[in-house]
């Protein structure tokens, strides 16, 4: 199945997810995210301000800065697909830029360097036991990850974890899945592939 249909097909299931199960399940991630012994390590950790109905980024966040983490989020450059990312000591650093998404003011805000981050949680839409994901179709972590060498994680729902999904040879996979149901070892589930 290509890219596109997958993932448009896991828009499709997304959007018929109530919003009842739609936090719970976010709830459920967010317990066994904060738990991990990755994020424990970690004290500067980069993640997205999630938009309805990614994985709920918020209450995650909230815990990252009481637990003294240092935040880091990315702000987009259509021009290039480029990423950079800054930290946040609030909510209030943050501006609406296209798509209603929420990015960090640069004028607020002090830019990060990738080497400085010591955990990346990679959004996405679709992914695979392996740590393969198929993203919105930007680009952008595609492109970042090809200069960021430390841990990546990513947030799902259990039903967007399928069994395969289509790669290319840029295609970067992430260590760890952590979903309402499980953490998946994805660097281990590969290191078992070859």
């Amino acid at each position: 199945m290509s890219k596109l249909i997958l993932r448009n097909d896991m828009k499709n299931q997304l959007a018929s997810l109530n919003h009842d199960s739609y936090l719970t399940y976010s709830k459920e991630i967010e317990n066994r995210l904060l738990i991990e012994e990755n994020v424990n390590n970690a004290s500067v950790i980069g993640i997205t301000i999630s938009a309805y109905p990614e994985v709920n980024t918020e209450g995650i966040i909230q815990h990252l800065w009481e637990l003294g983490k240092t935040v880091v989020v990315p702000k987009c450059s259509p021009k290039d697909r480029s990423m950079t990312f800054y930290k946040i000591d609030s909510y209030n650093q943050l501006e609406t830029v296209y798509m209603q998404l929420l990015e960090p003011n640069p004028l607020l805000t002090v830019a990060v360097a990738p080497t400085e981050i010591d955990l990346l949680i990679v959004p996405g839409i679709v992914y695979s036991k392996t740590g393969y994901r198929i993203g919105y179709g930007g680009g952008y972590y595609d492109r970042f990850l090809t200069n960021y060498a430390a841990q990546t994680m990513s947030l799902a729902f259990d039903f967007q974890v399928v069994d395969k999904v289509v790669t290319d040879a840029f295609d970067i996979p992430v260590d760890k899945i952590v979903t309402n149901k499980e953490v998946i070892p994805c660097k281990q589930n590969r290191e078992k592939e070859v």
